[in-house]
């Protein structure tokens, strides 16, 4: 929902349908790296014998956002074809 609502507001904004597809994408691959990493990182953890706690706030934050980065650009550049 919020990718279609995202997609629909850069329609409007910016008038750029293949913009607004390559943000739409991303914000639902985001969503699912997002979901993903913080249901394995905290597994990870405890399988190794530590606090899944430890694995919460900053660890997650930032290899979420580094993913989230990585699959923007990766997707733009695709459609794009940079």
């Amino acid at each position: 929902l919020l990718a279609i609502v995202n997609g629909i507001r850069i329609m409007i904004q910016y008038q750029n349908p293949l913009l607004a597809v390559v943000l739409g994408i991303t914000i639902i691959v985001t969503v699912v790296v997002a979901m993903s990493i913080g249901c394995l990182l905290p597994l990870g953890a405890k399988a190794l014998h530590m606090d899944p706690a430890l694995m919460a706030s900053p660890v997650l934050t930032t290899i979420v956002d580094t993913c989230s980065i990585l699959v923007y650009f990766q997707i733009a550049t695709m459609l794009f074809g940079l």
